[in-house]
């Protein structure tokens, strides 16, 4: 597997994350965030671009696009075709079925780089079985806040999950690290052991992706 954290994991920019991040050996992949996007974010990227492509030999990096998607959003995808490897999905609340149209156009000119993540409150089953061929980003907090068989998730679509966003959760939140002993961990190591694809642990300070790369090095997993 390969092992991501997203570029906000201390105070600074998108190209002091990256540097500080690649002091660890263990990381081999950014997930460059775009929680949101607006003409400061979009100055500050196209700014610092160059510096952080000076890593690719370092990083692979994936794109986190916005969470509330727009078909506007393609410009992120026009400034980071040349860097990104995929980019993660929330698919919108509202007008899904037209956004479904949208992305249908997206992969039509990009390809297969778009996987959807499942959410909080939101099924994202029907749009997957609209879209047979959409790789899917299998979220363990979200799954971990609604209840919801984390094994039985991932028999579901084993073939389709290209990353797994790992991280606990803590008082009802999530993006938080976890205790190495909790049984949804313990029942998923089997899978990380056999996994490929990139494992996101999407947690937003160094601290808790130290705690958890301890967990994995425990666990002979990196």
């Amino acid at each position: 597997m390969i092992i991501s954290v997203p570029s906000y994991v201390i105070p600074g920019t998108y190209y002091e994350n990256v540097r500080f991040i690649s002091r660890y050996e263990a990381i081999q992949s950014v997930e460059i965030l775009f929680f949101f996007f607006d003409s400061e974010i979009k100055e500050l990227f196209i700014r610092e671009k160059e510096s952080i492509k000076a890593f690719s030999d370092r990083f692979s990096f994936t794109i986190h696009m916005p969470e509330h998607l727009k078909p506007e959003h393609i410009e992120i995808i026009e400034l980071t075709e040349d860097l990104a490897s995929h980019y993660i999905l929330h698919l919108p609340e509202s007008n899904t079925i037209q956004f479904m149209t949208e992305l249908s156009r997206w992969r039509s000119i990009y390809g297969n780089v778009f996987l959807i993540e499942n959410l909080i409150d939101m099924d994202i089953e029907p749009y997957l079985k609209q879209e047979p061929s959409l790789s899917v980003c299998c979220d363990i907090g979200h799954l971990l806040i609604q209840g919801d068989d984390i094994n039985q998730f991932i028999q579901n679509h084993e073939n389709r999950i290209k990353e797994i966003h790992l991280h606990g959760v803590k008082n009802k939140k999530d993006h938080k690290s976890f205790d190495p002993g909790e049984p949804w961990f313990v029942d998923l190591i089997p899978f990380l052991r056999k996994f490929q694809g990139v494992v996101n642990l999407e947690v937003f300070s160094i601290k808790e992706v130290q705690l958890i790369l301890d967990h994995l090095l425990a666990c002979g997993l990196t």
